[in-house]
């Protein structure tokens, strides 16, 4: 019966597909597929879900300065946790991670840039290089996402979640830390910092320039794949595995290592080939800061890599 029901032209059964992820097939651009979605092209292009049409505007990458996407204000709920922990702080009861302001470094010995309140300028950086030895360790435990993404099934390892420590080692990085917010955006601080140093510190040898968004707050951790899909598209191409995203929980260790105790200005962190915190700053690019950046990043270039 089976074989008379075929000799007819019956319609054979589709054979069983894979359910689940494990059943998505990779065919490359729509443009290319010859089965019948090359005709569905042009519309699906046009096509942008529930997306905002000023958030749509905000993917293309600005012709000046002066055009870039300018940050939201924080969401409420994270301002008022702030001025709670703040608050709370000041009357001594709350634990040191509560605490808003960068708290003494190294004891005292290595004398810091100081702050002054409204300051923007870089502040809390020191004239000389940090010996290792009281210097602070890149945390080991902190995952970053790049900001890579793809549906190619051989390449989404690549897109994985990794700790940042180890491509730290080897080579001497530097890395800048931005929150989003106006003057710490990728074309806002980020940006000032890369043009008066990244030339001279990238010409040196075994140097390597990262970038890594992290900012306190429930709301930016679950938003975490909206802001790697606005990073990706404002960063070149070569820079999609060396731009990052940090959605995990806001930890006191990272905080003060990382001097990320000001989320409105950009932090700039000089690391050598160990995963050591050689240098930084917090703010905006001053003549000084980027003076004592060249000297301190030219003796750490020379600095031999042992365990000294």
């Amino acid at each position: 019966a089976l074989s008379a029901r075929e000799a007819s032209g019956a319609p054979a059964l589709p054979t069983e597909q894979p359910q689940g992820v494990a059943g998505i097939a990779y065919r490359g651009p729509l443009e290319e597929d010859v089965q019948g979605g090359a005709r569905h092209a042009s519309i699906i292009s046009a096509m942008w879900s529930n997306i905002p049409n000023h958030v749509r505007a905000s993917f293309k990458a600005p012709v000046s300065l002066d055009d870039a996407p300018k940050s939201s204000a924080p969401q409420l709920i994270d301002r008022v946790a702030s001025q709670v922990k703040a608050l709370a702080f000041s009357t001594g009861l709350a634990p040191a991670s509560w605490s808003q302001s960068s708290a003494l470094y190294y004891d005292g010995a290595i004398p810091l840039a100081p702050y002054r309140r409204g300051q923007t300028a870089a502040y809390n950086y020191p004239q000389v290089l940090v010996p290792r030895s009281i210097a602070h360790r890149f945390p080991l435990d902190m995952y970053v996402d790049p900001v890579f993404q793809t549906s190619d099934p051989d390449q989404k390892a690549r897109a994985k979640a990794h700790t940042l420590f180890n491509r730290l080692q080897g080579k001497t990085t530097l890395m800048i830390c931005f929150s989003g917010q106006p003057m710490a955006g990728l074309y806002t601080g980020v940006q000032r910092w890369l043009d008066v140093v990244t030339e001279e510190f990238s010409a040196r040898t075994n140097t390597q320039v990262f970038k890594l968004h992290a900012e306190e707050g429930w709301f930016n951790r679950r938003t975490s794949a909206l802001t790697k899909f606005h990073l990706r598209r404002q960063v070149n191409e070569d820079e999609l595995f060396t731009t990052f995203v940090y959605k995990g929980k806001w930890k006191y260790e990272y905080m003060r290592t990382l001097h990320l105790y000001d989320k409105e200005l950009p932090v700039v962190l000089l690391i050598d080939a160990m995963g050591y915190v050689r240098w930084h700053a917090v703010g905006l690019p001053s003549d000084d800061a980027t003076a004592v950046f060249q000297t301190v990043a030219s003796r750490l270039a020379a600095e031999r890599n042992n365990f000294a």
